[in-house]
């Protein structure tokens, strides 16, 4: 099977497995599922990956334009209001991907409203003191996360502030931004995916895939919101240094494989690309990254077993889940929609590649 009609098999399965989902989780969100044999883990609320459960059908509703799968959209997206008040930055994940992406890809009147009534709970979070928003208390983090900075989000919330936070969220936004640039960043292009900024501790985490790519996602968002060439240089550092140290799928998280952060860098580096067509590598490693990516499990069945995730408080295991399947979908779409480059690739115009 060629490549372009894998990929396209690939899509229509993912659209098929979600109708499996949906048919097995009744009225509640799935989170994740560990093995082939068990059941659904669910949720009624969605914790953090509800969003990506709603913006799963609202990127099958604007592929097929069909009228049960934009009301399978609404309906999930509605759902989410019961989370309006969660105190986390972890709530931008939930209502772009939920509800502010079917307010940009269907005009969705009340997708709108619901992320723009997140957005201004969020607002209200922003801690001036330490010119972020802090990951906050809600959603498991506790009470350091008062005083923590995560980068998870940072796509997202920049993605909310600037479509319904007015100009003071987009101001924020950048103030943010920077603060993640700041205390996140090294001059190589490695990124650490949190901080705690309280002045009586120091700690950052170690760099791993899935946070690199977050980076890249984040940096990608700021490189075409902004278009400022601080942010572009650091997006293209970031995405250099998955290409150098990261880029292999089986190459580690603490020694174990990450698919579903391969799925967020290949939209990242989609995303530059767009912004920076004349980065032809970027949509070469995009498309040579998804193939990987496209097992046969994924191809025949939609099933991407692709997630690092705590499953137990000391365990963490690989498993199916809706953010992990919605990055591999919308990597995807993104990458069906243009033509395949057939020149040879081309490495970045500052030349840190072998």
């Amino acid at each position: 099977m060629e490549q372009d009609a894998r990929r396209q098999h690939a899509i229509a399965a993912i659209f098929r497995r979600m109708d499996e989902m949906a048919a097995q989780c009744g009225e509640k969100f799935p989170l994740f599922r560990a093995a082939a044999d068990t059941q659904w883990t669910l949720s009624k609320r969605g914790s953090w990956m509800g969003g990506f459960w709603a913006g799963l059908w609202w990127l099958k509703a604007s592929v097929t334009d069909n009228v049960a799968d934009r009301a399978h959209a609404v309906r999930w997206c509605m759902r989410l209001e019961a989370s309006l008040d969660e105190p986390s930055v972890n709530r931008s994940f939930v209502f772009w991907y939920g509800a502010g992406l079917g307010n940009q890809l269907h005009t969705d009147a009340a997708a709108g409203q619901l992320a723009q009534r997140a957005t201004h709970t969020l607002l209200n979070r922003f801690d001036e003191t330490l010119a972020v928003w802090p990951l906050d208390e809600g959603m498991g983090a506790g009470e350091r996360g008062r005083c923590m900075l995560d980068l998870d989000s940072l796509a997202p919330l920049l993605a909310l502030m600037h479509a319904h936070g007015g100009s003071i969220g987009r101001d924020l936004a950048q103030q943010h931004l920077d603060s993640c640039l700041t205390h996140l960043a090294d001059a190589t292009g490695a990124w650490r995916s949190r901080k705690v900024l309280d002045v009586t501790q120091t700690q950052a985490t170690p760099i791993w895939p899935r946070g690199q790519a977050w980076a890249m996602l984040g940096l990608a968002e700021a490189a075409c919101r902004y278009g400022t060439q601080r942010y572009v240089d650091a997006a293209l550092r970031a995405c250099e240094y998955w290409h150098r140290q990261l880029c292999v799928p089986e190459a580690g998280v603490w020694g174990k494989p990450d698919p579903s952060a391969v799925a967020i860098a290949c939209v990242a580096m989609f995303r530059l690309w767009q912004h920076m067509p004349e980065q032809q590598w970027l949509h070469q490693q995009s498309c040579l990254h998804i193939d990987v990516l496209l097992t046969a499990e994924v191809v025949q069945a939609g099933v991407f077993v692709g997630h690092h995730y705590r499953t137990r408080p000391e365990t963490s295991e690989l498993v199916e889940s809706p953010c992990a399947l919605f990055f591999l979908l919308e990597a995807l779409l993104c990458i069906c929609a243009t033509p395949i480059l057939n020149t040879p690739l081309n490495t970045p115009s500052r030349g840190t590649f072998a």
